[in-house]
């Protein structure tokens, strides 16, 4: 079983990516009340959908060429794909954050020496810096920020143990730079300082479509668009 790492360039028109809970109960067949309980993890799943063509060199006309060999790879499901939410690969609240300090350059006093006018650059996309946190937490503090401003936001994604985790709470900075943040699903595994990744956080996934044998069929007029329908689910640990 190998990992495949999805092109960062093939984005679909339509997607799905969303956290699926695993519950189960009796229901009471004279009140009907049921009680639910969490069985065990719960598991994302994804669903994207890309329309192209096979007649050109680049771009969505050449997608259908790139999304058979993608197809092929991952052999039924034999094989992993890593993906992350395509509308949300970097977090909302961040961008916001970083966009204030987009191109701005610092020249920095002792310490390292720099050449020829190099400069320390700020992108509008930065990897904030994490706090060690435990395998099972849901929660995490993430530092470096101005006092008082608005940094993570409600929906917004990170990873770094393996698994796409989503915020749940808009964060402000405290007087230290430093704010807790609130997630979901739970830390897979221990994070250490600087482990945490916002960038297109992946999560292995496994082919799932109902007939994952027939995922590749690409029926189409010749020298028409072709479309693709995909339906993973995560590969749990």
């Amino acid at each position: 079983m190998a990992d495949i790492e999805w092109p960062q360039d093939l984005v679909p028109y339509r997607a799905a990516f969303y956290l699926r809970p695993h519950v189960g109960g009796p229901t009471s067949p004279l009140t009907r009340t049921r009680k639910t309980y969490l069985l065990s993890k719960p598991i994302w799943v994804c669903r994207l959908s890309f329309r192209g063509g096979f007649n050109g060199t680049s771009g969505r006309r050449a997608l259908g060429g790139r999304m058979d060999s993608l197809i092929i790879q991952m052999q039924g499901g034999f094989n992993r794909v890593l993906l992350w939410d395509f509308r949300r690969p970097y977090p909302v609240g961040l961008k916001r954050y970083y966009s204030q300090f987009a191109g701005e350059t610092y020249t920095f006093s002792g310490g390292r020496t720099f050449r020829l006018g190099e400069r320390f650059f700020i992108p509008a996309e930065a990897e904030p810096v994490n706090e060690p946190a435990a395998a099972g937490a849901t929660e995490i503090v993430f530092g470096g920020f101005l006092p008082g401003e608005r940094t993570f936001q409600t929906g917004d994604y990170f990873g770094g143990d393996g698994r796409s985790h989503l915020v749940h709470t808009a964060t402000l900075a405290d007087g230290d730079g430093r704010v807790v943040v609130t997630f979901d699903p739970p830390l897979e595994r221990d994070l250490l300082i600087g482990q945490a990744v916002t960038m297109r956080p992946e999560t292995p996934f496994k082919l799932t479509s109902d007939n994952a044998d027939d995922a590749g069929a690409n029926d189409s007029e010749v020298d028409s668009p072709v479309e693709y329908t995909l339906e993973f689910e995560e590969d749990l640990p």
